[in-house]
């Protein structure tokens, strides 16, 4: 029972897997999602697949970590690196609303498609 980790494509300018070479292909597969270097080539490494379960990945600060785990990870208090002081909320909830409000914004784009769907071109 194995690791299977996805490769998702976060530019257009890295090569397909069919046209890679066996050592970038040797390269691609030593990634991990939870290492410091998970890119390579046009490919970056957002979800792990693991005994027939999918978890999410998240970035927060430079780290990737399950979604699951970040409630434990991000325990501190959050510091605004902009006005150099630290908040009175947790690094957590910072991370729950940025998420949530990105939610919110796609669910908003789906609704109208839906909408301009139904209605048609106008």
């Amino acid at each position: 029972m194995g690791t299977t980790t996805f490769y998702l494509k976060h530019n257009d300018l890295g090569l397909p897997l069919d046209q890679m070479s066996k050592e970038a292909l040797e390269t691609l597969s030593k990634l991990h999602p939870s290492g410091e270097n998970n890119r390579y080539g046009g490919w970056t490494t957002p979800m792990e697949f693991h005994n027939g379960n999918i978890y999410l990945l998240v970035f927060w600060k430079g780290r990737l970590m399950r979604i699951d785990d970040a409630p434990k990870i991000l325990n501190k208090k959050y510091y605004n690196k902009y006005s150099g002081k630290m908040l009175r909320e947790y690094e957590w909830t910072w991370l729950r609303r940025i998420i949530l409000n990105e939610v919110a914004d796609l669910d908003k784009e789906f609704k109208k498609s839906l909408r301009r769907k139904k209605n048609g071109p106008r």
